[in-house]
């Protein structure tokens, strides 16, 4: 169950209902270590709620930076991802007994040599100037292939896609067109995996014409076959419909895994 949506990132055998918030943040010039000693401070407590049951997955990823990014291009991508859209609403909500007092109490126990109050003052999004912005989204996994080359590891990289819906059939487009040409990639090696997922919420500063995610784990260096199947006129024709299907006009992004807390 918990490599269903590891990100999404551990692709499934099988889809069930799974749900992540994503959260892509824009941290303040020349924050970078400040906000990831920070990461490191809430993953004591996101590993205390994993073992608690409040979620299954967590994980940080640093984007690649692109030349044209502009001032407000996320640095980083984080997942929190539950097993149902209950446990996810739950967490929206937050829990009502939560402080950043009783958080530290947590954090510090892995952090040793920090006192309380200074967990604090880094946990609490008033008392430190990291965070420049925060891009928000909810999302459901729809379709993806088996997953091979076990566990993904620190240092490890995916590309994500962002998708828009331009026709009705777009989510089957990908299933019946796509899927089966990736499976095939998987299969024979030249791939790890691929995920479908789709955008159900969004925060209100997120971006809103994108409708949905897709994740990739490449293999380096590997070619793919030029045609879905040996036909080159079928082969236009099942590109086209694809193309047709939806626009990529924000393009794709490199992620790299720099934390990660799992459910066993």
């Amino acid at each position: 169950m918990k490599k269903l949506l590891f990100l999404i990132l551990l692709l499934p055998l099988s889809i069930t209902a799974q749900y992540a918030v994503a959260d892509f943040i824009v941290i303040n010039e020349g924050m970078e270590k400040d906000y990831e000693k920070l990461e490191l401070a809430w993953s004591i407590l996101r590993e205390n709620q994993i073992e608690n049951g409040q979620k299954m997955n967590w994980a940080v990823w640093k984007r690649t930076p692109k030349k044209n990014d502009n001032d407000n291009a996320a640095h980083y991508v984080v997942f929190n991802q539950f097993e149902t859209k209950e446990e996810m609403d739950k967490y929206l909500n937050g829990n009502p007994n939560f402080s950043f007092s009783s958080a530290a109490s947590i954090i510090r126990r892995g952090m040793k040599g920090m006192s309380k109050s200074s967990i604090i003052r880094l946990i609490t999004p008033g008392k430190n100037k990291i965070k420049k912005e925060v891009r928000t989204y909810h999302i459901q996994a729809i379709d993806a292939t088996p997953f091979t080359g076990g566990d993904l590891k620190i240092g490890e990289k995916i590309n994500m896609g962002a998708m828009v819906q331009k026709s009705d059939d777009y989510e089957q487009m990908e299933s019946n067109i796509w899927k089966p040409y990736v499976l095939e990639q998987v299969k024979n090696g030249l791939h790890r995996g691929w995920a479908l997922t789709k955008i159900i919420n969004r925060g209100e500063i997120s971006n809103k014409e994108v409708t949905h995610f897709t994740f990739n784990i490449p293999v380096e260096g590997a070619e793919w076959p030029p045609y879905f199947v040996e036909n080159e006129f079928i082969t236009k024709k099942l590109t086209d419909m694809m193309f047709n299907s939806r626009s990529t006009p924000y393009g794709g992004a490199e992620l790299t895994l720099m934390m990660q807390k799992q459910s066993n």
